[in-house]
Order: structure tokens, then sequence, then C-alpha cells
């Protein structure tokens, strides 16, 4: 081994043994000695790499602060609005916040304290923001990137969250009532704002079909996302049983010069104003607003359920769920509430990933997965059957608690309840104001904008469409709204009505080598075992590699 390889790893070892040490000890409760004994190196060699215990925190942000530049690049974080690169790179230095909040705060307040590397990330940016005309040249980058270091501080220092979200928010707002004066808003009265909210199947595609070299140069696209990348939501159950990493499920943002990216969580849309109000309270004026912003479980009023089970139907939440189980014990009981698509396969996942749990899935009806043919129900509930898959059927969940839940009158012990029994709307498309139907969604015309208001779009889960939602569905409906938009410009009239879409049919899986599906337009062929699966693979490598622009 090369010395400097020898060196380093050395280094990475003492850094993970007083990582690990100021986590469970604190870091003032923890010595020098302790680590040195974790690490297995000599008090000497210590010092060699940190000449003080105070050294470990500055090399940790220091590791970090190297390391953004590859993070950025990544995630187009230079293709951000300047609050989103801002509140990117806040987010980014504090990664390890919900491993230990406390830490977190205590490193990055030694930073600002007895370091000027962090100021200098503050300086740059402001300095891109000069570069790129949106902020004020005649304003000084160092003075202000004093204040926003400044706020940073302010906001370790005196504030009680304990969550990252929830502190990013407080020091954006902060960082919002500073700089919105410096912002440049001239300049750009004449363009067309187009704001798609939402990275989800439905942006993405919109992006895609618009962003060509026959967009108008008077157009100005943004998208609104919280998270620096596409996640793809059908595989978010393989995330949560531990078969795929979070990297497996993410794709980036189309890679775009005519693109904008505003990151941070939307709040409401202002339809009198015009508006997307951001929760820091910055607010985004549009002329077309595209709303992709996907569905949240529906718990159909059953007590207990929302607050004592566990969720798929985010990022965040996923990452919860998958926590959770990866941190059950041998023989624990896990229990599925809904066997349509979702629930199906990720018992099927489960049953891989941990052979060891008693795995239940509660279906409603009287045969699992009735939406498909008869062949294909069969089929999944055998593998169930021959893999040690419970599934209970007529089932009806009456009340969930920390320990379980009822079924009917039935008290059954879960260590974990997952719930994949429904969806409904984001809580933000509820709140419009407009027509929906009996399931909360949103009623639209033949060109997907709101019955009330044509500036406003709906894609995916959240509109009323003969179809159930399914991110097919999203897609056909994003590539008729570009077309809407392209007539729009070229002042092209509209067809009446627009051609019915399409689906190419459905594939689930059982594992990583079995599958099930209907493929196909009216005349629809069943598919099982491994040709399915392979073909969902295909469909999820192909998704992958040619989502950009």
């Amino acid at each position: 081994m090369k010395r400097t390889e020898k060196r380093e790893q050395t280094r990475s070892r003492i850094l993970q043994a007083a990582v690990r040490l100021f986590q469970e000890n604190g870091f003032e409760q923890t010595t020098v000695q302790e680590i040195t004994a974790s690490a297995e190196v000599a008090k000497g060699t210590f010092f060699n790499y940190f000449p003080t215990k105070e050294s470990i925190m500055r090399a940790l942000a220091e590791d970090r602060l190297l390391r953004v530049q590859e993070y950025m690049q990544t995630y187009k974080v230079r293709r951000m609005t300047l609050t989103s690169r801002i509140r990117a790179y806040a987010g980014y230095f504090l990664g390890d916040f919900h491993l230990n909040p406390s830490l977190t705060r205590h490193i990055w307040r030694h930073v600002v304290e007895h370091d000027s590397a962090l100021l200098s990330t503050w300086e740059q940016l402001l300095e891109s923001g000069v570069r790129q005309q949106e902020i004020n040249p005649s304003i000084s980058p160092h003075r202000w990137a004093h204040i926003i270091n400044s706020y940073f501080y302010y906001q370790l220092s005196i504030g009680t969250e304990t969550e990252r979200e929830e502190l990013l928010h407080h020091f954006m707002q902060l960082v919002h009532a500073g700089i919105d004066s410096m912002l440049l808003k001239g300049g750009q009265e004449t363009m067309e704002k187009i704001i798609v909210l939402g990275g989800g199947y439905g942006g993405m595609r919109f992006l895609q079909r618009v962003l060509g070299s026959d967009l108008p140069q008077d157009v100005d696209i943004t998208l609104v996302d919280k998270l620096p990348y596409h996640c793809m939501k059908t595989e978010y159950y393989a995330l949560a049983a531990g078969t795929e990493s979070d990297h497996d499920v993410r794709v980036p943002f189309p890679d775009h010069s005519r693109l904008k990216i505003h990151f941070g969580t939307i709040d409401h849309i202002d339809m009198e104003n015009q508006m997307v109000v951001m929760s820091d309270s910055s607010s985004l004026p549009y002329d077309k607003l595209v709303a992709g912003l996907g569905s949240v479980d529906n718990f159909h009023g059953v007590p207990g359920a929302e607050e004592h089970s566990y969720s798929i139907q985010s990022m965040e939440a996923t990452r919860r769920t998958y926590e959770a189980i990866s941190n059950l014990p041998p023989k624990a009981a896990v229990s599925i509430v809904g066997a349509g698509l979702s629930g199906v396969e990720l018992a099927s996942e489960l049953r891989e990933s941990r052979a060891d749990l008693h795995v239940r899935l509660f279906d409603r009806g009287e045969t699992i997965l009735p939406m498909f043919p008869k062949r294909l129900s069969n089929y999944v509930q055998n593998w169930f059957e021959k893999h040690d898959v419970e599934v209970i059927s007529n089932s009806d969940i009456t009340t969930v608690t920390e320990e379980g839940l009822y079924n009917h009158e039935d008290w059954i012990q879960s260590e974990a309840i997952i719930w994949t029994a429904g969806i409904q709307p984001n809580k933000i498309i509820r709140d419009l104001d407009t027509e929906k139907d009996r399931k909360g969604r949103i009623i639209l015309t033949p060109h997907h904008h709101l019955t009330n208001d044509e500036n406003i779009f709906i894609v995916g889960d959240c509109a009323s469409l003969p179809h159930a939602p399914s991110a097919q569905l999203a897609e056909g409906q994003a590539e008729q709204i570009a077309t809407i938009m392209k007539k729009r410009w070229k002042n092209e009239s509209l067809p009446e009505t627009m051609p019915e879409i399409k689906l190419k049919g459905t594939l689930g899986s059982l594992g990583k080598k079995h599958g099930f599906g209907v493929m196909g337009g009216t005349a629809k062929a069943a598919v099982t075992g491994r040709v399915a699966r392979l073909l969902k693979s295909g469909v999820l490598w192909m998704y992958k590699n040619h989502s950009g622009v």
C-alpha cells in the first residue's frame, strides 16, 4: 500500500471513531484517549493528524466543503436560482444533522468562529449571482457573505429545531428578508414565466418536450422542487425494502441552459395574484403554471393510521420506512395495509430482503389485484403462498396503534405497519379554489387546465382522469400540455379535444427474478415470471438512461 493511501486510511479511521464517540457520548465528554483506543492508534499518531480534539470538527467540515463542488456539479446546483443555491449549500453542509443535531450545530459554529472557509463559500455564491445578473452589481459580496454567515451562525446557536428541514426553513427566512432588496427583478417583465411545480414523472416529461430548439426566447422556465433530483416513485418499494439504494432511484433533472431550478418547499398557490408562495415566505410570479405535485397517503379516517404507520409516498417517508424495517429484530411482524401494486411489490421485495420477518398483506377485496386478469391475480397469490407471505383477504382495518392494528375486531400485533391503502391529492392542490371530483382530484378541461383558470395545468395523480393514476398517465398528460403550450406560443388554434392517452400496460415485480403484468392496448397480453421481470428492468433502464433533454 502506498504511504499516502495508508495515511488517508489512518486519518479516516480516527475521524470515524471520533464521530461515533461524539454521537454516543457528546463532544465535551469524549477524550482523545477514548478516540485513539477506538481507532486503535497511538496517542502520538492522533496528534500527527489532529493537533487538538477541536480540530476534528474543522476536518469534518472541511471534508464537506471540499466535496461541495462535486455535489454542485452532480445536482446541477449552478442552474438554480441564487436563493435556491444558498439553501442547497446549507442543506448539504447540514447533511448529517439527522444523525446528531447537537454535534452538527457544534461543528459548524466552530467553523464560523475559527475559519474563513464557509465565509468564502457564501462570497463565491454571491459573486456568481452578480455574474449571472441575479443581484445588483453594486453590492459587496464580501459584506453580504458576512451577513449570511451571521444568519447561519444565529440559527445554529439559538435554534431548537430537531429536523434539518425546519432549521433550513428558518435560516432561509432570514436570508430572504436580507437579500430580497438586492435581487434584480427588472429586465424580465416581458418574459413569459412558466413555473413547473414538482420534478416528478409529469414535470420531467413536460420539460423534456418543451426544452428544445423551438423554445421561444421570451419564455422563462423554472422548476420548483424540494430535492435536487427526480425520484423514481414507482421504485420506492425497493428502497424501503433495502434491495435498492437511495442513489438507484434518482435521475438528474434535465440539463438545459434555459431551465432554472428553484429549490424549496411550496406553501400555497395564490391564484388571484398568480404567485407561488414558498414556505420561507418568498414568492415566484408565474404566467403559466404546470403543477405536478403528486399525491399523499389517504388514511380514510382510520384512527391512528397516520400517526402509527410508515409510508412510501415520498422520498423522505420511504427513507424512514427503510430505517424502521432495517432496525427490526428477527421474526418481527410487518403488516402492509393495501394490496394494490405498491403493496404487492413491497411485500415481495421485503420477503427477499428480510426472509426472517413475518410479512402480512391486508387485501380489502376477495382476490388480490382484481384490476388484473384472473390468471395474473392467481399467479401473484400463488407466489405469496409459496414464499410464506400471509395474504389476509376481505380485511377492514379499523384502528392502528403503535403496537399493531385491528382487522375488523381482531387484534394483530405488528412491529411495523406500512400504509399503501390509497392516495389523495397533495394538500396544496386540495386547497385550490376550483372544481373537484368526489376523490378530491381536480376536474380539468380537455386541455388539462382548471375549469376556472386557463393558466394553471394539473398533471399527474391530482388530475381527475378516466384512468387510475400512474407514471405513464402523467407522462401522457405532460406531452399533451407541452403540445398545447407550443400551439399557444405560435398563436395556433387549439383542437376542441385532445387524443385519448394510450397506456402501454402495467408491469409489476415479485422480487428480483419474477414479475407480472399486462402489455398492449385494448387486447391486453398477460405476462408472468422472468419475462415480465426482465421487461420491467428494461423499461427502468431506458428511463434512467434516456431522461435528459
